[in-house]
């Protein structure tokens, strides 16, 4: 019959042992200490940490700490609530103690002061009356003693000077070294001298012998590495103890002259780096200068005006020889002149030099020109910036983090208004600001400019922003999707045909450049592509007969695209390199550029997928709490999830054991956000939502609209009565205008009522008007007709109007005259005075009417006025009742004064419209 193997037993037995220790140690009261030694300098005062884990009252417990060197007396004792040490040490009496307020805290750590060096050692913290298997710890103390050393001279030993550095009253024994003004130890005159007094502590002492420095500073270190710590003095020698020495004059000479060699060299190096660097702006400036000229040669032919003395000014400068000024002197027109004097320029020895003096003589003569091509320029790049920000327009709007700064930074410059501003610094989330911000910047009334300005920034504030997008654009923006889509090319149609032929040049010379490698293996034609380079004289003789020579294609495309690279117009060699390759090889450019297309739509899916999962994650994250709420299909989500492995399995249980939809949806957005790519897997829970609950997601999308929606109905709602406000105001305006012409009008009337065309008072009295005119015929007047014309009224039908007064009513108004007071008045005319004036006179049947006060109120009274020595007949028909009432009744008056108060209330009403707009 087998046994059981006794090892097994035994290994049964210890794992048996072991589990039960990890499945209810963990339960279990323990008693901690720290894992390092606790260290202390003699007549500190420290603490011995110790405590209860977890944490528990030790108020009722026995606290034992002891000494391990000591069998039988206690260190400190604590029972029954309080301190027992009637059998403490001596050494320690008085000098321990707990903290009682901590003990609650399972703080049961023990204070000792003032500690000596026999202090030092392994101390126990044991508690018996715990239940559990780990009832003591210990605790290691390291006690040190220190003191500060003392250095001192004490004399000289050949040419320096031996300084001594002793301390004393330490323990552990420490280690001693000199050191000088930089930290470098310095070699010590023999071994040190250590000593040991009866109380334990060590005295070391060290000599060493120092030369003279500049700062005769040295300093003696004492170090105990193992209680950490370090004590130092610094000495300083005077320069008249270190013996005297024509070596150290000699050395010091030597070291003046290094010096002064050494600053010498130093200058001339930086004289001669400066010139080169002034040389090189200067150049730089040059090349810039000149690459104006020739980049707006047909602008200056045709602008310029004054070529002659720009080419006097060359001349004397010695930059163009005699013959080509006389001819250009002798040329009739300025643009003969312009082409004479580019000839000229395109001649020059060094044509960039010759260039750059004509760019700043034109500045000097011409600015105007310069400005204008400058602002061509400034336009076009503005233009290009605002192509990119127009193309990249969705990429901005979810990449762009920093919205409220750039519109912070556009509103200071005024190109978006203080509304607009203020919208966008309320926005809540980077894209609602971006959007707003977009919004802005396509109601700008300059909108290209506005768009470049927000492209700079942009390129100061977020640059990895701009860097990613060109990754779309490939080199200077729209490059690369021009290669790729021919239809773009349209675009160039934007720039002038001088700029467009530079532009493909680059565009050309980037492709080649990008596609080196591949150009080298895959062309096969590389002799041939060189011999038509020789021929346009864009290649040297030399270098076209090695690429002959050269064996393979390899070989003769790597000396091709060395020639390319050393050529002076390497952008134009290169695009030349191109289409002679576009006219040999089509195929390789053809699969070039099929490649280029394939990846860049890759990246362009590939971004648009990182950006959908972007804003489907946002989506989530923003209506967390309402989705916790509203969707209550939490476990089927969490099932799909979790059979695509984006949760794991115990989530999904927990998920699926949940009793409300609500807990469900905690546990699964727990899940979401512990997940390693929380932004796929909210992504993903967003599209499952949205095949399951889509009724959710459209109400929470409708609420989100909503705020947008209500803004722009309030804002249309403001601008129907911006626009009702402004037809009310121009009405306004109209009867406004009006009733000023009628006051006008009015005025005029009242005024010839009451003087006549010589300023005297024509108004008369009865009495007067009855005196010497009752043979005045106004009948014989041509066209009178007798009785009340049309719209006349008769003699009772005016006294009825309302607002009339009767005649006594009339004599008592304020201001009244009565009759004698009116032929007292100045310049009154009496009846016969009045007859000249008359001629036939109107009738009497009118005079009776008159004297009763009936006289018509229409308008046609007050059209006209007699003037002086009026002729009677028929010459002209006028109206005689003006000169024969007594001036205006008081309905007149009432009326004239209501048409002002109407007046008033209309401009005090117009002036609050226009206050409200």
């Amino acid at each position: 019959m087998k046994t059981f193997p006794t090892s097994a037993v035994w290994c049964l037995g210890i794992l048996f042992i072991s589990v039960s220790l990890i499945t209810t140690g963990s339960s279990e009261v323990q008693v901690v200490g720290p894992a390092d030694p606790v260290d202390a300098l003699a007549g500190d005062d420290i603490i011995l940490p110790c405590s209860l884990k977890p944490k528990a009252s030790a108020e009722t417990m026995i606290v034992r700490w002891t000494r391990l060197n000591l069998t039988t007396e206690n260190v400190h004792l604590y029972r029954d609530g309080r301190d027992s040490n009637e059998d403490q040490s001596p050494s320690y009496r008085g000098r321990t103690s707990m903290f009682n307020e901590e003990l609650k805290n399972g703080n049961v750590s023990l204070k000792l002061t003032r500690v000596t060096l026999s202090d030092a050692g392994s101390y126990m913290c044991f508690i018996p009356t715990l239940t559990s298997q780990v009832k003591e710890t210990t605790v290691q103390l390291l006690v040190g003693a220190v003191s500060q050393p003392v250095t001192s001279i004490i004399g000289t030993k050949g040419g320096g000077v031996v300084l001594k550095c002793e301390s004393g009253g330490w323990f552990p024994e420490p280690e001693m070294e000199w050191l000088d003004s930089s930290g470098t130890i310095l070699p010590a005159d023999g071994p040190p001298e250590r000593h040991r007094d009866p109380e334990g502590l060590y005295t070391v002492r060290r000599h060493v012998t120092v030369n003279q420095t500049d700062t005769n500073r040295f300093t003696c270190r004492v170090n105990q590495t193992e209680i950490n710590h370090l004590k130092e003095t610094e000495i300083h020698v005077p320069d008249d103890v270190f013996p005297k020495s024509h070596v150290g004059l000699i050395v010091g000479l030597l070291a003046a002259a290094v010096v002064v060699l050494t600053a010498s060299a130093g200058g001339v190096y930086w004289w001669r780096k400066h010139m080169k660097e002034k040389e090189q702006r200067q150049r730089l400036e040059e090349r810039r200068d000149a690459l104006f000229v020739t980049r707006h040669k047909d602008h200056l032919i045709h602008m310029v005006s004054k070529g002659k003395s720009i080419a006097s000014e060359l001349h004397q400068k010695d930059l163009i020889p005699d013959e080509m000024n006389s001819q250009i002197s002798a040329a009739r027109t300025s643009q003969d002149q312009m082409r004479l004097l580019f000839l000229a320029l395109e001649e020059a020895e060094d044509t960039t030099r010759v260039k750059s003096a004509f760019y700043r003589i034109l500045l000097d003569l011409e600015p105007d020109v310069v400005k204008d091509l400058e602002e061509q320029r400034q336009r076009l790049e503005e233009l290009r910036d605002a192509l990119f920000v127009t193309r990249h327009k969705d990429h901005l709007i979810h990449m762009v983090s920093k919205g409220k700064s750039i519109a912070s930074e556009l509103h200071q410059k005024d190109l978006i208004p203080d509304e607009m501003n203020s919208q966008i610094s309320a926005a809540r989330t980077s894209q609602d600001q971006m959007r707003l911000l977009f919004l802005a910047l396509e109601e700008a009334e300059d909108t290209t400019r506005v768009k470049s300005a927000f492209y700079r920034i942009l390129l100061d504030l977020e640059p990895d922003v701009v860097k990613d997008l060109d990754i779309y654009d490939d080199y200077f923006g729209l490059f690369n999707l021009i290669d790729i889509y021919d239809d773009d090319i349209s675009l160039f149609n934007l720039f002038e045909e001088e700029q467009r032929q530079r532009w493909e040049e680059l565009r050309d010379a980037q492709f080649v450049t990008r596609h080196k490698d591949h150009l080298i293996q895959n062309v096969s034609k590389g002799k041939s592509i060189a011999s038509e380079l020789h021929q346009k004289d864009l290649i040297p003789d030399e270098m076209n007969s090695q690429i002959s020579a050269a064996r393979t294609s390899q070989d003769q495309m790597r000396l091709l695209f060395k020639a390319l690279e050393e050529a002076e117009n390497t952008t134009r060699v290169k695009s030349t390199f191109y289409r002679i390759l576009l006219d040999l090889e089509p195929d390789v450019v053809k699969d070039l550029k099929k490649e280029q297309r394939q990846r860049w739509e890759e990246r362009e899916k590939k971004r648009r997928e990182e950006l959908e999962e972007q804003s489907d994650a946002q989506f989530v994250n923003k209506h967390k709490d309402h989705l916790i709420q509203m969707v209550s299909k939490g476990e089927s989500i969490a099932s799909e999830l979790h059979q695509k492995d984006l949760i794991p399995d115990e989530m999904n249980s927990q998920i699926s054991a949940a009793g409300t939809s609500q807990d469900q949806m905690r546990l699964l957005f727990k899940a979401l956000e512990e997940a390693e790519d929380t932004t796929r897997v909210k992504s993903t829970f967003y599209k499952i939502l949205l095949d399951l609950e889509p009724d959710v997601v459209k109400d929470l999308n409708v609420n989100k609209m909503k705020a947008p929606k209500k803004l722009r109905k309030e804002n249309e709602k403001l601008r129907k009565e911006n626009e009702k406000l402004r037809k009310e105001n121009e009405k306004l305006r109209k009867e406004n205008d009006e009733l000023k012409e009628k006051l006008r009008k009015a005025e005029e009337t009242n005024q010839s009522l009451s003087t006549s065309p010589g300023g005297q008072q024509k108004t008369q009295t009865p009495s007067q008007k009855s005196e010497g005119i009752e043979g005045m015929e106004m009948e014989s007047l041509p066209g009178r007709k007798s009785g009340p014309g049309p719209g006349r009224k008769s003699a009772p039908e005016m006294e009825s109007l309302p607002g009339r007064k009767s005649a006594p009513e009339m004599e008592s108004l304020p201001g009244r005259k009565s009759a004698p007071e009116m032929e007292s008045l100045p310049g009154r005319k009496s009846a016969p005075e009045m007859k000249p004036l008359l001629a036939a006179g109107p009738q009497k049947e009118d005079l009776y009417d008159l004297e009763r006060g009936g006289r018509d109120t229409t308008e046609f009274n007050y059209r006209e006025t007699i003037p002086s020595g009026r002729k009677s007949g028929p010459e002209k028909e006028m109206e005689m009742k003006p000169l024969l009432g007594p001036g205006p009744q008081k309905d007149d008056l009432d009326e004239l004064e209501r048409e002002e108060e109407l007046l008033q209330n209309l401009t005090m009403c117009y002036r609050v419209t226009i206050e409200r707009l």
